[in-house]
């Protein structure tokens, strides 16, 4: 009897015969098909490592046989199955198990059987497996949980990395945006360029820069980047109200989700009208400040590429706001300079044309062409008529047309004198601005501006500069109108004094022949029968003289008349010889006794002349002669020659021998500024019709 029998009390007969029915190497074999049939080839590997290990457990447990008991043995096995649970894990732990059970039954007492010599051995055999498949299930779970571990620090390594690289290209990318951004001069062109970048560097499908105009936010100029999912909606993009007014009110960034955006009613979703249902995530916004902290409106990006924004990308943007708020102001400073370098330029050019324009309709033309080449506008000039009521009455340009409420605006503007349209306080729906012409004494007129775009008459300073150029044009006109008065003024008293002169010359000349006839026709009347009949031909002579002479005196004055009345000259191509002969045929008795020389070429031309008027200049020329001059001055000669112009008076002289006939004649000049179209036109271009040449 073995060590393990001397040991233990003997089984009784009946349980050992139904132990014995066991059959252990049954099951081990069913066990052993089931894990092999599992087993995948890469474990393999480790069940022969986990039987290498038994059977390295085997030889020290028979080789200790001799000197531990059977209990002991087993905690050789239990040693080795706690390694393989260890190290190899739950499948070959169950196997390192069963082999364990399998050897140890086999080798030791009863050895080379399977039968169970004692029930307590499938206790032992029990705490074995159970120690096996607890020890391999926590070390399986130390195993992945390591290998969780393992690979979440990869993939946050990964992530990290990735964040990094993120990271450093939108710093590039930012580098890159101050640069693009600060090297733009116009405000559309920063915002446009600071809309493009944000998207870029973000990643988000819709980027929009907003510039306020006005204090209500409903004037504004806005840069749009949308990407190719957005093409169809690129200019029905809209910053959503209430969350700009979120963004102004809170004067820092805004980041929702697109949950937050579909609750809120102020948001706009430019696909939704068009039907389309692309992802939107999120939202993200900061506002474009001023150096004095007032705002300036807002940069918004919408849609972000792969997920929802980031408080990275929140600090990005604020920098961007940053940088573009600086860009847009340099860029409004910039232009705002220019502009009013150019307006300058025309404001000087605009005054020295109004200066040098007399006419009040050309001035007006003058500063309606200027302020519209200025503001890239339409304008419109109203004054009031001979009833006092507005009516257009120039256009820049001439196709300009007026609305009725545009007409009411502007007598609105005319009886207030205040300016009124968008950007002021009064009228402020209106799409054209309305300025009053005021004078120093009264209200000329009214200016209506429709500028191409409204935003621009709305920039810092646009509308002090419009008002300049209404003040300068209404200072214009009214000295235009004072100088126009001025002038009439002078012209009444001119036309008095002369009328005073030419009444005190007409009552002279006159009196003289009235003298002359009374006197004669009186001695004819009483005293005729006295008179031998010589000196009654005398007197009848003289009265007929006088008669005549005033009767050429009243013609005379008709015709001053008639020129003073703006007559035109009937000009006609007649012989010089004719007039100057028809002339001195009707002086021939008032000349009687003076002599009168006469040369003309017979080369002389045709000169388109009216030769009525001609002839009584001539008339009066040689009536004058012998009524001024003393009768020592010798005869009166007239000679005519061709100067090679053809024009009447050209090269045409007046000779007498003695004292030249412009000594003893009074100049004559024009008497009315109408008579230029008459005589007058002739003495005033033409030398020798003023006595001098002729």
């Amino acid at each position: 009897m073995n060590r393990l029998e001397a040991e233990k009390a003997p089984l009784a007969p009946g349980w050992r015969s139904a132990v014995r029915k066991v059959s252990f190497e049954r099951a081990l074999r069913r066990t052993l098909r089931g894990l092999v049939a599992a087993a995948r080839p890469d474990t393999l590997s480790a069940y022969g490592q986990s039987v290498v290990v038994i059977g390295l457990c085997t030889a020290l447990a028979w080789q200790m046989s001799p000197y531990l008991r059977s209990g002991n043995l087993l905690m050789i096995y239990l040693m080795g199955t706690v390694v393989v649970a260890t190290r190899l894990g739950r499948g070959p732990s169950i196997v390192a198990a069963l082999a364990s059970v399998a050897a140890f039954d086999l080798l030791f007492a009863p050895r080379f059987t399977f039968a169970l010599a004692d029930v307590e051995y499938l206790l032992t055999f029990a705490v074995l497996l159970a120690v096996a498949l607890v020890i391999s299930s926590r070390s399986a779970r130390l195993r992945e949980h390591a290998a969780a571990v393992r690979e979440y620090e990869r993939k946050t390594a990964a992530v990290r990395e990735t964040a990094r690289a993120v990271q450093v290209a939108q710093l590039q990318g930012l580098t890159a945006a101050a640069v693009a951004i600060g090297s733009t001069l116009s405000v559309e062109e920063a915002l446009r360029v600071l809309a493009e970048r944000a998207r870029a560097i973000m990643g988000a499908h819709l980027s929009i820069s907003r510039l306020v105009l006005n204090e209500d936010g409903s004037h504004a100029l806005n840069a749009v980047s949308a990407a190719d999912d957005y093409a169809a909606w690129r200019d029905a993009c809209e910053p959503a109200a209430e969350v700009y007014r979120w963004v102004r009110q809170l004067g820092r960034p805004l980041r929702l989700t697109q949950a937050r955006l579909a609750a809120d009613p102020g948001w706009h979703d430019p696909r939704t009208a068009a039907g389309a249902r692309l992802p939107l995530r999120g939202w993200l916004a900061a506002p474009l400040s001023g150096p004095d902290g007032r705002p300036l409106g807002v940069i918004q990006l919408s849609d972000k590429s792969g997920s929802e924004f980031t408080e990275a990308d929140e600090a990005i943007l604020v920098q961007l706001a940053q940088i573009g708020s600086v860009a847009v102001e340099k860029a409004r400073l910039y232009e705002d300079t220019e502009r009013r370098r150019q307006a300058a330029e025309q404001l000087y050019a605009m005054s020295h044309e109004l200066v040098t324009t007399p006419d009040v309709s050309s001035l007006l033309m003058a500063g309606l062409r200027h302020i519209g080449e200025v503001f890239g506008s339409r304008v419109v000039v109203l004054l009031p008529d001979a009833g006092g009521d507005l009516a257009p009455r120039l256009r820049y340009p001439a196709t300009t047309e007026m609305e009725p409420r545009d007409l009411d605006v502007s007598r609105w503007v005319y009886e207030h004198r205040q300016i009124a349209g968008p950007g002021t306080g009064a009228f402020s729906a209106a799409r054209t601005l309305h300025l009053p012409l005021v004078g120093s004494r009264e209200t000329i007129g009214v200016l209506e501006v429709a500028p191409r775009q409204v935003e621009a008459l709305l920039a810092p300073g646009q509308l002090l500069l419009l008002e300049t150029f209404a003040n300068q044009i209404a200072l214009a006109v009214e000295r235009a109108t004072l100088a126009e008065q001025a002038a009439q003024a002078h012209l009444r008293i001119e036309t008095e004094r002369l009328r005073s002169s030419l009444l005190s010359s007409i009552s002279h000349d006159l009196r003289t022949p009235l003298a002359a006839i009374t006197g004669a026709a009186s001695s004819l009347l009483w005293q005729g029968e006295e008179f031998d009949p010589e000196i009654q031909r005398e007197l009848k002579e003289t009265i007929y003289e006088e008669a005549e002479r005033l009767a050429r005196l009243v013609e005379n004055l008709l015709d001053m008349t008639r020129l003073e009345s703006g007559i035109q000259a009937r000009k006609e191509w007649q012989p010089l010889e004719e007039v100057v002969g028809a002339a001195l045929a009707r002086l021939e008795r008032r000349l009687r006794g003076r002599p009168v020389t006469t040369n003309l070429p017979h080369d002389l031309p045709l000169v388109p002349i009216d030769d009525v008027l001609i002839e009584q200049v001539l008339i009066n020329l040689l009536d004058n002669r012998p009524g001024h001059a003393a009768r020592d001055l010798g005869d009166t000669r007239r000679r005519v020659r061709h100067g090679g112009s053809g024009r009447p008076g050209s090269g045409a002289r007046a000779r007498r021998s003695g004292t030249a006939v412009r000594e003893v004649l009074p100049q004559l000049r024009p008497e009315h500024p109408r008579s230029r179209t008459g005589a007058g036109d002739l003495s005033g271009h033409h030398p020798g019709a003023r006595g001098q040449d002729l």
